[in-house]
């Protein structure tokens, strides 16, 4: 399985045969990162089998390069207000050997209201995507899968409290993104993220690079 950052939370997934791209194209929103453009013409002239986006903000989604993979491929697309639909069907999708399955979750912070999905993706691993839903919302579920990895934000490793949280679920390996530059960094997240996770010894924690891959 191979997870490649290609935005600024996003990722190519590449799961038993199967590519998704999670979020994986984003515009410019200072400070955090957009899709290079060699990237970007790499995804178009190499289609993923499928599109998948928790919402719509800039961050996380660019309606233009949704217009153009649909002129040049045939895959999935699936994601809150894509369409003229806000909501979307909570069942799981097959995408050839891969399972996603759209569960609704609460963007974090004052975005609260906004259609916001979260995805458990299963294959011969276990993923969840969270978007950029709360991390202190998961506790609860018990229903769900154990994650072998989970992919999130940098809320999710910035406090005492949301680290516990991702920790509880239960996942080897942990991918925390929407992070900015280092350089341009003006609410010093980096230095969350590292204080709160500096002895951490139990969870895998990956923060890669955009362009990046991560072989699990």
């Amino acid at each position: 399985m191979e997870i490649r950052r290609t935005a600024n939370a996003g990722v190519l997934l590449k799961l038993d045969g199967v590519s998704i791209l999670l979020d994986g194209v984003s515009q410019v929103v200072e400070p955090y990162l957009a899709t290079p453009p060699d990237i970007r013409e790499s995804l178009l002239a190499s289609p993923p089998d499928a599109l998948v986006f928790t919402h719509t903000h800039n961050d996380h989604y660019d309606p233009v390069f949704v217009d153009e993979y649909k002129a040049s491929a045939n895959g999935v697309i699936i994601g809150p207000e894509i369409s003229s639909d806000k909501d979307i069907d909570l069942g799981a999708i097959q995408i050839g050997s891969v399972s996603v399955t759209p569960v609704r979750s609460r963007h974090i912070g004052k975005y609260g209201t906004i259609s916001h999905y979260s995805y458990i993706i299963q294959g011969s691993k276990c993923i969840w995507f969270m978007g950029d839903a709360s991390p202190l919302g998961w506790h609860k579920n018990a229903n769900y899968p154990r994650p072998d990895i989970v992919i999130a934000p940098y809320a999710y490793g910035n406090t005492t409290s949301s680290w516990r949280s991702t920790k509880a679920l239960g996942a080897e390996n942990v991918i925390l993104f929407h992070l900015p530059a280092k350089e341009n960094d003006p609410y010093e997240l980096w230095d969350a993220v590292k204080s709160v996770t500096a002895n951490e010894q139990e969870t895998k924690l990956w923060i890669p690079d955009i362009g990046q891959t991560i072989v699990l």
